[in-house]
């Protein structure tokens, strides 16, 4: 039963009744059971739906914000490609004095001379000196004064910058190409803390850029050449060696062979076969001689020369296989004119050297004439020093070549003093372009020609020869770039008796330079 109650408001009052509700009549299931409910076809299961998927979007980084780097002007070039090779974005600030803005804090970098920071190149810096002073060797103390000091006779610059009329001061015995030289300028790359990263990559391209800048570079390619005068190899250095090839040079090799390239006048015939020729003196080398010349380091040897053809035109060309078998390349000779006149090539730390050779002597008191010995367009024979060709050979041959240089077998025998056709055509090869001559033929040393553009050395003396005569001599070494000649110096050597060169002791080393150095002098004033 349910029971209602009913609020109602009568006045102020309200009256309360109480209802009984009736009884709701109940509902009952009816007999009949319910039909079962029609059966339905199954709905097709849907297919899932393929929504595109959304690709995500990665937002751009940032750019890296500049950092600033002070370079001196004259490596602008070099930094800006080192600078579009790395990621990090770098300013360029062009500033004589790098560092004072790394250090005020207006450059993040500074590429500088000699301060602290990562070694990018070095140079060497020399103590110059003209070449005819007689003043060789410095001490590291020494040095270290004259750098803070001055000195009235010297000239600090970087070994690029020497010429070849001036000479570098050793340093405790040690040359600008030794790699232990102690006077070096370092171009280095400092840079405030937090940017090593950078500067690590950056440092890395920059190396690269500056070695291979064709201008304003530390350093420039660099060869080196050693030469000697007279080698004969007949009498009793020609027994010596039939047992022991290494002997002739064995004193001086170690010289001769840490030059990139050596050359040296063969002043014999080379071989075994041949008549001699009639003349006053006439040498033959055996065939094992080859093998020696190859043992000591030489590279290039003349046969332009007044022994050459002691025995014969078969003779010389047996020559020129022995050396050709060894190794060695034979100049100024040849089966005719064209072969004795061909330029020899070499390729040496990306720079072109040229070799040309030439004979010019007397006619021998007895009446010999080594002009006869020219070759021909059909004989074998040699190359005559006739100014206009050499002027030829030059010329043609210079477009080709970086650097020139030329062998002349010429002079009067045991006079110091050039003879007026020697320098005739020295001069004519320095004309027509050529970079440097060495003389031989003399049998004595003679003195150094600043001419024009060029260098002349007269003469180299002997060198491996069983002869009477003056024992002193020298091994020439120049140091070549794309400029020409940058520097000269001599190792002073002794021949000993039987023809083995020495290297000389100090005090005979010092009377040997100073006798270069005087007929230096001496040309140079006329």
């Amino acid at each position: 039963m349910t029971t209602l109650v009913l609020i109602a408001f009568s006045g102020c009052q309200p009256s309360t009744a109480v209802f009984q509700s009736a009884q709701l009549p109940t509902v009952q299931p009816t007999a009949q059971p319910l039909p079962p409910p029609a059966t339905q076809p199954p709905l097709p299961t849907p297919l899932p739906t393929t929504a595109p998927t959304a690709t995500a979007v990665i937002p751009p980084s940032p750019t890296p914000q500049p950092l600033y780097i002070a370079v001196p002007p004259e490596w602008e070039t070099a930094v800006s490609a080192a600078a579009a090779a790395v990621s990090q974005p770098w300013e360029i600030i062009l500033h004589a004095q790098p560092t004072t803005l790394l250090q005020s804090g207006r450059a993040d970098a500074a590429l500088d001379w000699n301060s602290d920071g990562l070694l990018i190149q070095q140079s060497p810096i020399v103590l110059a000196v003209p070449f005819t002073t007689y003043w060789y060797d410095t001490t590291q103390a020494n040095a270290d004064q004259i750098l803070a000091n001055g000195h009235d006779l010297v000239t600090v610059l970087p070994w690029t910058d020497l010429t070849a009329n001036q000479r570098a001061l050793r340093i405790d015995g040690r040359s600008p190409a030794d790699p232990d030289y102690p006077l070096q300028n370092r171009l280095t790359l400092a840079a405030k803390p937090g940017v090593e990263t950078a500067v690590s990559a950056l440092t890395n391209q920059l190396t690269n850029q500056l070695t291979n800048q064709p201008t304003n570079q530390l350093t420039n390619p660099v060869i080196s050449l050693a030469a000697v005068g007279d080698i004969m190899l007949d009498r009793a250095l020609g027994v010596q060696l039939q047992t022991d090839r290494a002997f002739p040079f064995a004193q001086v090799a170690p010289v001769l062979r840490q030059a990139d390239i050596t050359v040296g006048n063969m002043e014999s015939a080379l071989g075994d076969i041949g008549s001699p020729a009639a003349k006053s003196y006439t040498f033959r080398a055996p065939p094992a001689a080859a093998e020696s010349l190859a043992l000591a380091g030489f590279d290039i040897v003349s046969l332009a020369n007044n022994h050459a053809m002691d025995f014969g035109p078969d003779a010389l060309l047996q020559a020129i296989t022995l050396l050709n078998n060894s190794g060695i390349t034979p100049i100024g000779a040849g089966a005719n004119a064209a072969a004795a006149h061909a330029p020899t090539f070499a390729e040496i730390n990306g720079l072109t050297l040229t070799f040309l050779s030439y004979v010019h002597v007397p006619v021998e008191s007895l009446g010999f004439d080594t002009e006869t010995w020219t070759a021909t367009a059909e004989t074998p024979g040699l190359a005559w020093a006739d100014p206009a060709q050499i002027t030829a050979d030059i010329t043609a041959v210079s477009p080709q070549a970086d650097l020139i240089i030329v062998l002349l077998h010429s002079g009067y025998e045991y006079v110091e003093a050039p003879s007026p056709p020697q320098i005739t055509a020295a001069h004519a090869a320095i004309d027509a372009g050529a970079d440097l001559v060495i003389g031989h033929h003399a049998h004595v040393l003679q003195g150094v020609e600043f001419y024009k553009d060029g260098v002349i050395v007269y003469g180299l003396g002997n060198f491996a020869f069983e002869i009477d005569g003056d024992p002193e001599t020298a091994v020439l070494h120049a140091w070549l770039d794309a400029d020409g000649v940058r520097e000269l110096a001599f190792t002073p050597a002794v021949i000993q008796f039987g023809g083995q060169p020495r290297l000389a002791t100090p005090a005979e080393a010092s009377a040997i330079l100073q006798k270069i150095y005087t007929l230096s002098t001496f040309l140079s004033s006329q």
